[in-house]
């Protein structure tokens, strides 16, 4: 009976795991990054978010720190 399980089991996660593997397949070439290129717009969307985000928390960082010191 334990035997029965894992193997249907198994090929359940098999049926899963091709799927995932399918969906994962882009028709989009991946990302690149030349230095001295036109780097991927992907990209540049990508630092410019990272940034973007980086830096909002540097500022309330900063704000919560003033505004602790000064109380």
């Amino acid at each position: 009976m334990g035997r029965k399980a894992s193997q249907s089991t198994t090929g359940v996660m098999s049926t899963e795991r091709e799927e995932l593997l399918e969906a994962m397949l882009v028709e989009t070439p991946e990302l690149r990054f030349t230095p001295r290129g036109d780097p991927d717009p992907r990209l540049v969307r990508l630092i410019e978010f990272l940034a973007r985000q980086a830096a909002r928390e540097f500022f309330e960082k900063e704000i919560k720190r003033q505004g602790s010191r000064g109380s």
